[in-house]
């Protein structure tokens, strides 16, 4: 069968080897527990751990803004914004870099499997994604108790969360089908993902918010055009004076205008797309849920799934000659 024609054929799949599928889920989760203290309980103390170390950080000793949209409102709640902003973002993006990473190299590190037993090897990136998102529900379990612990309710937004995860994994299962079956063929694509994810990160406003950026490049140039307006009424003011003035909203400006640039550019980032998804389930109705965003997004993800997909069953057939 063409792969383009299989491609379509992933859920059916799934279905028929949701048990092998589970048995690969629970062998790595147990991996990562096996031999440990705590055992199972790791999973809920790291991401709680975590949570404590971006507020006293970023909430307490920093005092970074991050969005006035997410609740809880007003300026007692400010620390718990940025921490639920900060949350929202490391969350869904360590879902995309904990897979890719592992993903990339999943076939090559089961060769044996690969070789001597005749069964779905697209189940192996697949496998890799789903512990992900196990991790990624914990985590999003323990930022539900913290909203309701700290604003006393939850917002009706949060119905949409399903529907998020469901496109979020199409995508990353997508890219990571696609990168572990070209790491057969180029070693390199395994040592080159670290990289990109590193560059994607920095890309994508997981650590900061533009929008805060742009609003305070924007006041910055409303009060530069105050002060130059005051100046030329006033007449004592000096010529180099009234140029220095002239020269910083000059600057502002130009800071303003590359923001909002890199706003627009922004856009397309797919990433970015998946945590403004995410960050707008917490606003309480101040800022809308975007469904022709998540619909939209929803479109690249089966896209991406599908040509990911059909670039691994092309290759599929010369994983026992090169692993």
């Amino acid at each position: 069968m063409h792969p383009f024609r299989a491609a379509f054929r992933l859920p059916l799949v799934v279905m028929r080897h949701h048990e092998l599928l589970m048995a690969f889920v629970r062998r790595e989760l147990r991996a990562r527990i096996e031999g440990s203290t705590l055992g199972r309980v790791w999973p809920v103390v790291q991401p709680a751990v975590l949570f404590a170390i971006y507020y006293l950080v970023f909430a307490r000793i920093l005092k970074i803004g991050f969005s006035d949209e997410l609740a809880p409102h007003g300026p007692d709640g400010e620390g718990w914004r940025s921490t639920f902003y900060l949350i929202t973002g490391i969350l869904p993006w360590t879902v995309l870099a904990e897979s890719l990473s592992r993903g990339s190299g999943v076939v090559l590190e089961n060769a044996n499997l690969v070789k001597k037993i005749a069964f779905p090897s697209e189940l192996l990136p697949v496998y890799t994604v789903v512990v992900n998102h196990v991790y990624l529900l914990i985590g999003y379990a323990l930022l539900v108790a913290m909203e309701w612990i700290v604003n006393g309710s939850l917002p009706i937004a949060l119905v949409w969360l399903p529907a998020i995860l469901v496109v979020q994994f199409l995508f990353i299962s997508g890219l990571s089908m696609f990168l572990s079956a070209a790491n057969i063929f180029v070693r390199d694509v395994m040592q080159l993902v670290p990289v990109v994810v590193i560059f994607w990160m920095f890309t994508t406003p997981v650590f900061y918010d533009l929008n805060a950026v742009a609003t305070q490049a924007g006041k910055k140039v409303e009060v530069g055009q105050a002060t130059m307006v005051a100046l030329e009424k006033d007449p004592l003011a000096s010529p180099a004076l009234l140029a220095e003035a002239a020269s910083t909203l000059e600057n502002d400006r130009a800071a303003a205008h590359d923001v909002n640039r890199i706003n627009d550019i922004m856009q397309v980032n797919p990433m970015a797309t998946v945590l403004s998804l995410h960050r707008s389930i917490w606003t309480y109705g101040k800022v809308p849920f975007d469904v022709g965003k998540l619909l939209r997004f929803g479109l690249l993800a089966v896209v991406v799934q599908f040509l990911g997909y059909a670039f691994f069953l092309r290759c599929k057939g010369r994983f026992s000659d090169e692993v």
